[in-house]
């Protein structure tokens, strides 16, 4: 074989590889975003076509949902019908001290379903509101 179709064959092999070699590959969920939304109102569409793309058992409860939408298990966490709220106080940070992500989800069968999303939070005394709130701290 000459060097040039050792070459085309290796990036053959390398492409069929990136593509699942014909099986089907779904990119994961990353997470919501960094930056908060001056509204609290976090995009779900993305996480839902994640969610539609793959059979995981972490669409068959709430919790394991909310940790996956969140991508971490940090928090405490409550769950009241089909809405999961997670909650981490005591932030070490100047101005922040509690995040809460509220997840409105809807099951249909053994699956849950992410609704809608928002994100609040809770500042530090002297450092802005202290009922949850999209309000930035200062």
């Amino acid at each position: 074989m000459s060097g040039v179709n050792r070459g085309l064959t290796a990036l053959a092999v390398l492409l069929l590889g990136a593509c699942g070699g014909g099986t089907t590959s779904h990119a994961g969920w990353s997470g919501p975003p960094e930056l908060r939304p001056r509204d609290g109102v976090l995009e779900v569409e993305t996480f839902r076509q994640h969610a539609e793309a793959v059979d995981e058992s972490w669409e068959r409860a709430p919790t394991a949902l909310a940790r996956e939408f969140l991508q971490g298990d940090e928090g405490e966490t409550s769950v009241h019908g089909g809405r999961v709220t997670v909650l981490r106080d005591g932030l070490e940070d100047d101005s922040i001290r509690a995040e809460r992500w509220v997840l409105e989800l809807e099951r249909d069968d053994d699956r849950w379903t992410l609704l809608s999303a928002r994100w609040e939070q809770r500042c530090h005394v002297g450092r802005g509101h202290q009922t949850f709130s999209a309000e930035l701290c200062l």
